[in-house]
């Protein structure tokens, strides 16, 4: 007889589902999971075997992602979530208490390149520089994912070997910045590495590894067309890492691939 997807199949840290293929299950929170890398990680992550809330600030607006859970009825639940604002995460957190007590991986994607901002010159350009557009940056890319952790953090700690990964990206690497402009988006990412390497040495002592990755340049909207990388090959990459990651990784920035990244 089938199971459905609820407290049954997910009641506590030691007593997860395990596949056919006798893989645990992982719990998996993926946010900004409507489209481009997110969605990637909800696809990938299914095909695992593992089960997947997907959180998305429009979920009636993501197409892609209610078709895949709409096709994984049992694997995927759609949260409303949106990273900049508490109140939002809080009541997407609560959600997930509801039908879980733990999860192994959370995927820090949600975030916005300066193209998708009102006034990107705000956050851009030397000279029309203005504080409220650096500082939206931030807010989403960096003190986001801070918040999420932070108001998953218990269900992380009742999860089986748990990671946390943060997906920056070389732009927030502070030993690469060889030009000028792009203010707000280099600033939130290195903002985020900081804050991650930061909170990685809190969470640990809850047995929580957290890890930056460069998820490299990808054919999505924000990567454009002419990105060396499919989705497919970086979320891969991350995933393979991630999971043959110990504590060793801990507060680490690495390529999708696996190799250090320079900070």
């Amino acid at each position: 007889m089938s199971r459905p997807a609820s407290l049954s199949l997910y009641v506590g840290k030691n007593q997860a589902f395990v596949s056919s293929g006798g893989r645990a299950v992982r719990r998996v929170l993926v946010t900004g999971a409507g489209r481009g890398l997110g969605l990637e990680f909800v696809r990938q992550c299914i095909a695992r075997g593992d089960r997947v809330f997907a959180a998305v600030r429009q979920p009636d607006a993501s197409d892609d992602l209610k078709g895949l859970a709409a096709a994984n009825v049992e694997r995927v639940t759609v949260l409303e979530m949106d990273v900049g604002d508490a109140h939002s995460i809080g009541a997407a957190r609560d959600e997930v208490a509801r039908v879980t007590d733990g999860i192994e991986l959370l995927v820090n994607n949600a975030g916005v390149n300066s193209k998708a901002m009102p006034e990107p010159q705000k956050n851009l350009s030397f000279g029309s520089l203005q504080t409220e557009g650096i500082l939206s940056m931030v807010r989403v890319n960096a003190i986001g994912p801070l918040l999420v952790a932070q108001a998953f953090v218990e269900l992380l700690a009742n999860g089986r070997d748990p990671r946390v990964l943060n997906v920056s990206s070389w732009l927030g690497s502070i030993t690469k910045k060889k030009g000028g402009g792009n203010y707000g988006y280099c600033a939130s990412k290195a903002t985020l590495n900081m804050l991650g390497r930061t909170m990685a040495h809190d969470l640990i002592e809850r047995g929580i590894v957290t890890v930056m990755f460069n998820p490299g340049w990808v054919q999505t909207d924000m990567g454009g067309p002419r990105a060396s990388l499919t989705p497919e090959e970086s979320v891969r990459g991350m995933l393979d890492v991630i999971e043959e990651s110990d504590e060793s990784h801990n507060a680490g920035f690495f390529q999708w691939d696996g190799s250090e990244h320079p900070w």
